[in-house]
């Protein structure tokens, strides 16, 4: 069996050695080759991370793990052990990650461990139930808070206001994919400001509470035990939401090809970034508790919202404009990251090859971008947007038990193959375990509904068997998408790899 690194290098120098076989052709010809640029250092790797992993969950989901876990003490608990269970999953990724050192991500991972098959269905579910719905929540959540700063209490569900959303929403969306196809380097710098925007938001939050608990009572932390329960249903649930608090550093991994030194890079950015995401993540926690009572805070959907309107009523606007600006920074990254995975799809006959191009000077792979950019937009505007976000934690679990049991699988196959990053065996199994569980209780929470989300990523086999496999094909669909490559090709100039 090749070698990983024999079949990373496989076609890179391929024009190279044409010359070499004829360099009577060749003399004084200058081969240039169009691939991803590594560009990506550990400041703007941790940048993105920073941004991506939990996007604005933190202003959301506390009121629900606190609703779910009953006492303070229980969702600190669960707090800790879900942050473990996703830092230990992410080191899984990371051993992928610079074992194959391609863009891809999840995808390249279960295609190289444990056939095309598992792989492609990873491509097919992670666009069609993480990517589009990703991409949508957040210019859609992006622009409900642009809103909020200007008219408090704005009903977006409804009326005018929700018109002026889905076109906020969607002019959100196009700017930043047009940023991302043309403007990659400036969109990277531009990703370190709006991490730190983000910071701050979670900074004002924690320096108020720390403020409240040192000049006023705090009756929440007289009883930290109130309301504890050990009913398995609800705390597995609070679990659950833990885990999707902490998501989204998955889009990191498909960067791979464009990160500078990868081997060292990626386990650092990963342990940088969650020993600083999880710190401010408790802090965060423990300053909503300081300032307002554990009922309001079950009671509300929006606890950053109201934990400003306890502090001072014009912070609402300030805050509002801030995580409006975190959800840009979510964005960017899941653009980053997601149009990688259907790039690397195509990259390997899995997927049309038009979003296997890359724009000359920009290096970027526009094709792929626009592509998801699409799927965005008509989720946007077709209202479909809250329907599959439901499905993103069912195959978050399904993808990540996809990747853990091909890294178990190639640690049983390839033991000697060369892995600069090793996470211990004993994690990995246990990730496995953990994964099955919570997989198997999404499930009878929710039969019915999450039933239709397993329908639609089985759906990928026979969509892999006649459109990727066979060979024959369709003859007006191999014209019709022969036809669109060569005219997409010339208006944007567009070249493969």
């Amino acid at each position: 069996m090749e070698t990983i690194k024999e079949k990373d290098n496989e076609g890179l120098d391929q024009d190279s050695q044409e010359c070499e076989r004829d360099s009577t052709n060749c003399t004084g010809v200058e081969i240039q080759i169009t691939r991803l640029q590594r560009s990506l250092s550990l400041s703007n790797i941790v940048a993105l991370m920073l941004s991506a992993t939990g996007h604005v969950s933190i202003f959301i989901t506390p009121s629900i793990i606190l609703r779910l876990a009953g006492s303070l003490f229980s969702c600190m608990i669960l707090w800790c052990l879900g942050s473990f269970g996703v830092y230990t999953m992410a080191l899984c990724f990371t051993e992928m990650a610079t074992t194959f050192q391609k863009a891809g991500g999840p995808y390249l991972y279960v295609t190289e461990t444990l056939g095309k098959l598992p792989g492609f269905l990873i491509a097919y579910g992670y666009i069609a139930l993480i990517s589009g719905p990703f991409l949508a929540f957040l210019s859609q959540t992006a622009a409900l808070y642009i809103i909020a700063a200007f008219v408090i209490d704005a009903d977006c569900d409804g009326g005018d206001y929700k018109a002026v959303s889905q076109i906020l929403s969607g002019w959100i969306l196009v700017t930043l994919t047009f940023l991302n196809c043309s403007f990659f380097k400036v969109v990277v710098k531009i990703q370190s400001f709006l991490t730190f925007m983000r910071l701050v938001a979670i900074g004002i939050i924690i320096s108020c509470g720390l403020y409240f608990s040192l000049t006023s009572s705090v009756n929440n932390f007289k009883t930290p035990f109130e309301g504890s329960h050990f009913k398995p249903g609800s705390l597995s649930l609070a679990f659950v939401y833990v885990t999707f608090s902490l998501g989204g550093w998955q889009a990191i991994c498909p960067l791979t090809e464009e990160i500078k030194d990868p081997e060292r890079t990626m386990p650092r950015a990963i342990k940088i970034s969650f020993a600083i995401q999880v710190s401010l993540y408790l802090l965060t926690y423990l300053s909503y508790m300081s300032v307002l009572d554990k009922a309001d805070i079950m009671g509300t959907k929006t606890v950053a919202l109201l934990f400003c309107l306890q502090i001072w009523r014009p912070l609402v606007v300030v805050l509002s404009m801030l995580v409006s600006v975190a959800c840009m920074g979510a964005l960017n990254s899941g653009i980053m990251g997601h149009s990688r995975v259907l790039y690397a799809a195509a990259r390997k006959g899995a997927m049309p090859s038009l979003l296997n191009t890359l724009h000359p000077r920009h290096k970027t792979p526009m094709m792929a971008i626009l592509a998801l950019a699409l799927y965005g937009i008509i989720l946007i505007y077709s209202g479909g947007t809250e329907v599959m976000m439901e499905f993103i934690g069912l195959f978050s679990y399904i993808m990540s038990l996809n990747v853990v049991s091909g890294l178990l699988y190639l640690r049983y196959t390839q033991p000697a193959l060369l892995r600069p990053y090793r996470v211990p065996t004993f994690l990995a199994v246990m990730q496995l375990f953990l994964g099955i569980t919570l997989l198997l209780f999404i499930v009878y929470q929710r039969p019915v509904h999450m039933s239709i989300g397993i329908a639609i990523y089985l759906s990928g086999i026979p969509v892999y068997i006649f459109l990727v496999k066979s060979r024959d094909k369709p003859k007006f669909l191999t014209t019709f998408v022969g036809k669109m490559t060569m005219f997409c090709q010339k208006l944007l100039q567009q070249v493969h790899e």
